[in-house]
């Protein structure tokens, strides 16, 4: 007979170590990854089908759909996957296996271990390339630890999860990750990630550009509009002739900037290309609503791209060779 328990316990763990692959690989600072009760209704349903052939098998005829022995068997399942969903996690590394098995009948996910993850590496040597990282390290001496509590019927649980560079095999990167029942949000590390700024940006304006992406990518979307916005207002400043700045009366508008910035340009200067007007107006639009949702981020991501396709622009009208 087919270890049905089995089967759920081994898939709700490959999701979990996915899912937190999935975190430290491609999410940034207080994001988040999600667990659904419904990732498993696919092998709760090819368990039950399973189940189904072996009572046919064991008595030809049988038919168990809609009867309550069927129903009380999905409704087992179901308890099963909430108590393995919900019980305390723990996890191990792979320098610091577990002591044992859990024992037979334990209603916990069972240890699983930190899957290997590719991250940039801050240290001297790897320079912030994505490197592979190992779960642990030599000399590692009680593996993961985790805080646990409950709150308000939730299960709360704090790891701090080490890795270390499999390429420059330096200090130990550590996460911490925060699980609140099935979410998962990544909560700190010991490095910061190395944050690449494009060469077309200039010179001058790469500190401001740079803030802005760390900005978003902690999700201070205001924050990340307004330095992204002092990057478009400090290049009309470096770019316009200060004489035409003094002209105007009063301190200039971005408006007014933008428009002695666009005589700048050379007069080739594609009119479809994107405008730092618009952008510097987009991102006063953000600065001004004072929010902060999964709209203004996705508003924000689309206001750099034209940011970085004008700076690309220019780059490449003043490497094209004078006629």
């Amino acid at each position: 007979m087919t270890n049905y328990a089995s089967n759920l316990t081994d898939v709700i763990s490959r999701k979990v170590s996915s899912v937190l692959q999935e975190l430290l690989e491609t999410k940034h600072l207080y994001q988040s990854v999600q667990i659904s009760e419904k990732d498993f209704n696919e092998v709760i349903n090819s368990i039950i089908e399973e189940h189904k052939r072996e009572a046919s098998r064991a008595e030809p005829g049988i038919n168990l759909d809609g009867t309550p022995y069927l129903k009380n068997r999905v409704d087992k399942l179901n308890k099963e996957r909430d108590a393995l969903l919900y019980s305390d996690w723990y996890f191990y590394t792979e320098s610091n296996p577990p002591p044992g098995v859990p024992p037979i009948g334990s209603v916990d996910l069972p240890p699983l271990p930190l899957p290997s993850v590719r991250v940039s590496c801050g240290s001297k040597q790897c320079k912030g390339s994505i490197q592979p990282h190992n779960s642990g390290f030599v000399g590692l001496r009680y593996g993961t630890a985790s805080f646990d509590f409950q709150q308000d019927g939730s299960v709360i649980q704090i790891f701090s999860f080490p890795y270390q560079c499999q390429n420059c095999k330096e200090d130990p990167l550590v996460f911490l990750v925060k699980r609140d029942d099935l979410k998962l949000t990544l909560v700190g590390r010991s490095q910061f990630p190395e944050v690449s700024v494009p060469d077309f940006i200039p010179d001058a304006q790469r500190k401001f550009y740079r803030n802005a992406i760390i900005a978003d990518q902690t999700s201070f979307t205001l924050a990340a509009a307004l330095y992204l916005r002092t990057v478009i207002e400090q290049y009309f400043h470096s770019t316009i002739p200060e004489v035409e700045i003094k002209a105007i009366k009063g301190n200039p508008t971005g408006d007014e900037l933008a428009d002695l910035y666009a005589k700048t340009l050379p007069k080739n200067f594609p009119s479809n290309f994107p405008s730092l007007k618009k952008a510097y107006n987009d991102l006063s639009e953000i600065v001004h609503s004072g929010k902060e949702n999964d709209e203004v981020k996705k508003s924000f991501s689309a206001i750099r791209t034209a940011v970085d396709g004008h700076f690309r622009a220019v780059q490449l009208f003043k490497q094209m060779p004078t006629q």
